[in-house]
């Protein structure tokens, strides 16, 4: 089955678009649906990964929607929501919708197991169509899973941030030589000399933007910094005192 057919079976209940007979161009599979060139925007420029038909199904349609009420309840919004703006889990035949706040609860899905991982960074673009089944996705970015070399990865990073380093510096691999030698300059040559090994690997770019510290990990963090923070030099404040003279009076 493709994402959409399984994202759909679990959540819509057999929600309609339309009642068209025919072959989807997202799916590849006949179902029942809308005519696809009534349907498509002159927006739409991911040709490539349409499939030779002539609707567009509703399982599909499901998942392209833009004021979808199952997503908003999911989420508890206030108003309809994007189906682009999430990401999106599916576990034990469980349906999830996260943001980027959620890093935490994707891990752990994908600790467990999850059957569908494709992730956005940004929300603005339909990402769940092109999925592969049997990939962990981010946006354009597609991995094989391996659930040891992901998490080896993550945890070296994540050792990284608990002493201090930023997210940006351990992507990018451009560290304050100052900084090291303050913060644990034997963790960092470890970690960091496995770390290059990978840097700029898919599975590297996937696992980077999987960073996430809990909140005691944050505290402990501040404090190790506040630490280690330079006094400031008191500087002795003088007080200069000036004689007031008396005013004489004219009259």
């Amino acid at each position: 089955m493709s994402p959409c057919e399984i994202i759909y079976n679990i959540g819509a209940k057999q929600k309609k678009y339309g009642d068209l007979s025919g072959i989807c161009r997202i799916t590849g599979k006949e179902s029942l649906g809308m005519n696809f060139n009534d349907w498509v925007k002159d927006t739409f420029t991911d040709h490539g990964s349409l499939k030779v038909g002539t609707i567009i199904s509703n399982e599909a349609l499901f998942c392209f929607d833009e004021a979808s009420e199952i997503i908003q309840a999911k989420t508890g919004k206030d108003k309809l929501q994007r189906f682009r703006t999430y990401s999106h889990v599916v576990l034990n035949e469980q349906w999830f919708c996260f943001t980027k706040a959620h890093k935490k609860e994707i891990f752990e899905a994908i600790k467990k197991g999850a059957e569908i991982v494709c992730l956005t960074d940004s929300g603005q673009k339909h990402v769940l169509f092109k999925h592969k089944i049997g990939f962990w996705q981010l946006d354009e970015l597609f991995v094989k899973p391996d659930l040891e070399f992901f998490l080896s990865l993550h945890s070296a990073m994540t050792d990284l941030m608990k002493i201090g380093f930023n997210q940006s510096s351990i992507i990018e691999g451009n560290y304050n030589p100052n900084f090291i030698q303050k913060n644990g300059f034997e963790i960092w040559r470890e970690k960091e000399t496995y770390l290059k090994q990978h840097r700029g690997s898919g599975m590297f770019g996937f696992a980077s933007w999987m960073l996430f510290l809990d909140e005691s990990d944050k505290e402990k963090v501040k404090e190790q910094m506040s630490k280690k923070e330079p006094k400031k030099e008191q500087k002795e404040t003088i007080v200069v005192q000036t004689e007031v003279k008396p005013q004489l009076s004219l009259f």
